[in-house]
């Protein structure tokens, strides 16, 4: 790792030399995540250097780097065989080339690629993964970078963006498969990952309008659900069940829209998902579905902002008698049976309290469970480039409710970000 890096500073060096351009910059952070639950041990305790490299070379042409320096001392050893390094990580966040022509600008590298006008759920936002161990204040922690090739196009009223993904990124779930289900033992294959080459290459498409007072687009993704589905099958002979996870093939047709009048803001966003169980007969894998949100932003004030979200979930090819069935005959428990129809809601409540102190909580309700995520935030500018965040990634509910299952992963955040 260490030499990948020297490698690409030194082929960076001749445009530090060379250009008058450039401009670095950076960050400090210190991070300390202690779990909320007993015996309260810390999940990650740390510190992290940032540095960023931008250059202009021309008006056809950009350059950015963010690669992060991050040391964590829960990866570490204390036992004084490993090197004081071990718990030391360097990656590139975003590393990318910008190409900038009359009709379509080009970036190539390592970025984000954000799809979708609603808060926190996006059913179009699906190019990249997340990382649901780290949710904390910012965005890069929980959210991952792809190596992509994207190409926007200026078509008049319309705007096209082209997006390549060659290589396929899952998301970062914590997930946990019994051992056993009831007397008999379960036996754990390797994930199956999709191989990387250019047959199973992703892609997707992205257009985007306004008319009206209306913003709109429509989009397209073809690749793989980056949410793995786990295959259960009982082995009779032996008297054991086999688990194989996989990733499986996926198309998502999706639009939204936005709109705003006077103090309030109308935006919705919806997306149907063709997923590879089209005709629903594998009932480990997730049914073609229809998922939307629909949510209205109030701005009270200047200073206080408010955001309210209905989710729906619709499954269709769904037949309840027939997923009992073959739970039955694979002798597999009754009490996780997906819904055919699942409602939540989210809300967003953001407060200036000062020039320099601004809180937000963020939460997502599901009604039949009645378990919820919580996200408050607090962030103050100690002076000027040091900020001091705050808060909490809170799971609770029933234990086999989905935010329920996570409880055992709540934390509180505290970190302290010094910019240059």
């Amino acid at each position: 790792m260490f030499m990948r890096t020297r490698a690409f500073f030194l082929l960076l060096l001749p445009t530090l030399l060379f250009s008058q351009n450039y401009q670095l910059g950076g960050y400090v952070k210190f991070f300390a995540h202690p779990n909320l639950n007993a015996p309260y041990p810390f999940d990650r305790l740390g510190s992290r250097l940032q540095l960023r490299l931008s250059n202009s070379f021309n008006e056809h042409a950009a350059f950015f780097s963010a690669i992060d320096f991050n040391y964590e001392s829960t990866a570490s050893s204390v036992s004084g065989s490993l090197s004081r390094s071990a718990g030391m990580d360097i990656y590139p966040v975003e590393t990318y080339v910008d190409l900038f022509f009359s009709k379509v600008d080009i970036r190539l590298g390592q970025q984000f690629i954000f799809w979708g006008r609603t808060d926190w759920v996006n059913p179009t936002d699906n190019i990249n993964p997340w990382d649901y161990r780290n949710i904390s204040a910012e965005i890069e922690d929980y959210r991952i970078p792809v190596p992509a090739a994207k190409a926007d196009f200026y078509l008049g009223n319309f705007d096209l963006e082209a997006v390549w993904l060659p290589v396929f990124q899952a998301h970062s779930i914590p997930m946990e498969i019994p051992d056993s289900i009831g007397v008999f033992k379960v036996v754990h294959e390797p994930t199956r990952f999709p191989e990387n080459k250019v047959s199973n290459s992703q892609f997707g498409l992205h257009l985007s309008s306004s008319t009206a007072g209306i913003d709109y687009s429509f989009s397209y993704f073809r690749g793989y659900a980056k949410s793995p589905t786990v295959h259960i099958r009982m082995n009779p002979a032996l008297g054991q069940f086999i688990e194989q996870t996989e990733y499986s093939t996926l198309q998502v047709f999706g639009a939204d829209f936005v709109t705003t009048f006077h103090k309030f803001a109308f935006k919705g966003e919806g997306a149907y998902f063709l997923t590879s169980d089209r005709n629903g007969k594998d009932i480990f894998a997730e049914n073609p579905y229809l998922q939307y949100v629909l949510g209205l932003d109030y701005n009270a004030s200047n200073d206080l902002t408010f955001n309210v979200q209905f989710i729906q979930k619709i499954s269709f090819q769904y037949d309840l008698a027939y997923e009992k069935t073959i739970r039955i005959q694979n002798h597999m428990p009754l009490n996780d049976l997906p819904d055919q129809y699942v409602q939540s809601a989210s809300g967003r409540i953001q407060y200036q309290l000062s020039d320099f102190t601004t809180v937000q909580f963020i939460s997502v309700y599901n009604f039949k469970d009645g378990d919820f995520f919580a996200l408050p935030i607090l962030n103050y500018g100690l002076a000027d480039g040091v900020n001091i965040y705050a808060g909490g990634t809170l799971f609770s509910g029933p234990k086999t409710s989905p935010f329920g299952r996570s409880k055992k992963y709540s934390r509180a955040f505290v970190e302290i970000k010094y910019s240059f």
